[in-house]
């Protein structure tokens, strides 16, 4: 094999991240406070140590604790002191602080005087316990003092009792600029000190992780730096049009599939790479988790050192389980013995009677089907239901159309087949049988059938076509390896 220094980050991607990471270590820069044009004086930071982690002591590097998945709580014993701007214990700081944790989440605050996710400072020092989770690599606990001082529970807070309480004409939240909340006590501004723990040592999380070994991504909207090395041997098994699909090889238990969203086509990728770098944006895209906005570094590998994972055959039992699904979602998989369905025609269905002509539910022909629209429905929830129907509006827009082994059904889409069109192998008395279809599973939330099976070529067709599909099953260390991407070709505009 040959590292490169190859990298994508979906074209402008690499800029805006690498100053996201700049903005993130800025507040960490002026923790020991600042002095701004127009006379506004150094106030001071917040020190924030973490004690104990789970009652033991703080992880290291060397024995980081394993990523938090968002399962459970861990906690955080921490102590905190506010400094003067000369680096001296400020006494005098007997305001609230709010906490959080970079990456993760404070579900809550134990100790003394804390309330909800805020803990009160006395004589400039607090302590408590912060309950954290979906922690993950080196992650760090925030202080900051908003100017916050929450109301209890029954009591009429400063910032919504319809007074200018601190005389500068704003009057409650959101006009004065001193509410934080609606529910703060006072329209006073805070300090606006900050602080920020030392690094606790989580291990990065894996691709099982970041699917959350279920239905969705436990860090939604979080930048994830995704663990490749050691026995998590990232492998690519597609490159398609708008991103990439991966396989985790050192994972075995499931939810070791990822597609990485980049807008367009991945440069300098190939089928059988390897990925010794990977990060993004973990997100939900209608029950599809992926990974937006990539940053990936590229490992040639030789066609010889190939070792993209077989598809998984689709049984009735797994199409029928969402959990044994949802631990193949963007792998690669495999259909065999299912036929294609016979009735797929762009003539509008009529009383949801469908033919191999006519399964066009878009009744008023507006190019979509309206759920909202009782005809439509009722004609594409009745298609839906027979094994031998696709609806037409579906195969026209996107592609998909159906295919089923007896009551057991399942979306494909074979547009990446060139020259195969399944309207000529629905007809299983006419002998065009598939044999074999393969792809990587795809998630969409609507509807009742929410899986499809993507082809990434021609090789992953098996039919009596030689000139649309293989005429055998082709293995998967040779399997649509196509020439390496060479550029992108909508870099100029992004």
């Amino acid at each position: 094999m040959m590292a490169t220094t190859r990298s994508d980050r979906g074209g402008g991607v690499a800029v805006l991240q690498r100053a996201l990471g700049l903005l993130w270590l800025a507040p960490i820069l002026l923790l020991q406070g600042c002095t701004v044009d127009g006379g506004l004086q150094q106030q001071g930071s917040i020190r924030v140590t973490v004690t104990a982690v789970d009652g033991k002591a703080p992880p290291s590097p060397e024995a980081p604790l394993p990523a938090n998945v968002g399962d459970r709580e861990a906690l955080w014993t921490f102590s905190a002191d506010v400094l003067g701007a000369d680096g001296q214990k400020d006494t005098s700081f007997n305001g609230f602080a709010r906490l959080k944790v970079v990456p993760g989440a404070v579900n809550g605050v134990t100790g003394d005087t804390a309330q909800g996710r805020n803990i009160r400072f006395v004589d400039g020092h607090a302590e408590g316990i912060a309950r954290v989770t979906a922690v993950f690599g080196p992650s760090r606990l925030w202080l900051e003092d908003l100017g916050y001082v929450p109301a209890l529970p029954g009591q009429t807070a400063g910032c919504a009792n319809g007074i200018d309480d601190d005389g500068d004409v704003a009057v409650d939240y959101p006009n004065d600029p001193g509410c934080a909340f609606a529910d703060d006590m006072s329209e006073e501004a805070g300090k606006y000190l900050t602080g920020v723990s030392q690094a606790l040592a989580y291990a990065r999380p894996t691709i099982g992780d970041v699917q959350g070994h279920g239905s969705q991504t436990p860090y939604p909207a979080v930048a994830v730096d995704i663990k490749t090395d050691g026995v998590n041997y990232v492998v690519v098994t597609r490159v398609a049009s708008a991103g990439f699909f991966v396989t985790d090889l050192g994972d075995s238990g499931g939810y070791n599939h990822m597609f990485a969203f980049n807008f367009n086509t991945p440069e300098g990728m190939r089928v059988c790479d390897r990925l010794s770098h990977l990060s993004g944006t973990a997100a939900e895209f209608f029950g599809f988790t992926e990974i937006n906005f990539p940053s990936y570094n590229v490992v040639e590998i030789a066609d010889d050192d190939c070792i993209v994972p077989e598809p998984t055959e689709l049984t009735d039992e797994i199409i029928g389980s969402p959990e044994q699904m949802e631990k193949l979602e963007s792998g690669l998989v495999r259909l065999t013995g299912f036929s294609i369905a016979t009735k797929l025609g762009a003539e509008p269905a009529v009383n949801n009677v469908f033919t191999e002509t006519a399964t066009n539910c878009d009744l008023n022909g507006d190019g979509a089907i309206d759920y909202l629209n009782d005809a439509e429905s009722s004609c594409s929830n009745a298609c839906s239901a027979d094994p031998d129907c696709s609806e037409w509006t579906g195969f026209a827009s996107r592609g998909n159309y159906k295919a089923h082994k007896g009551a057991v059904m399942i979306q494909v889409n074979t547009g990446t087949a060139a020259g195969f069109d399944p309207r000529a192998y629905k007809d299983n008395n006419g002998g065009k049988l598939v044999t074999a279809l393969s792809g990587t599973l795809r998630n969409f939330s609507g509807g009742s059938l929410n899986w499809t099976v993507e082809t990434r070529c021609r090789d992953d067709l098996v039919c009596d076509d030689e000139e649309a599909c293989s005429s055998a099953l082709v293995p998967s260390k040779t399997a649509c390896v196509t020439p390496r991407t060479e550029f992108d070709n909508d870099s100029g505009t992004n």
